[in-house]
């Protein structure tokens, strides 16, 4: 099977496999909410997987003001 057609992926809400863009965000994400939500506080406030979350996040938001700016400058 496979990744994008897990159950998991399916329950986020994502009905097909992303593409270009926003699978970079997609995996961004989901990098982010492994991170918060299963992993225990002690490997979170380690070093690299500080790095790890807040790369992810800074990645995200670079490539959604990105997308929103392409979106605004094209119209």
């Amino acid at each position: 099977m496979k990744f994008w057609e897990s159950p998991i992926i399916k329950s986020l809400g994502w009905k097909e496999e992303p593409k270009g863009i926003a699978k970079v965000m997609s995996v961004c994400m989901l990098i982010v909410i492994a991170m918060v939500v299963f992993l225990p506080t002690s490997i979170i406030e380690t070093k690299i997987a500080s790095i790890i979350t807040w790369g992810s996040i800074i990645i995200f938001f670079v490539l959604l003001a990105y997308v929103l700016l392409k979106r605004l400058l094209s119209k």
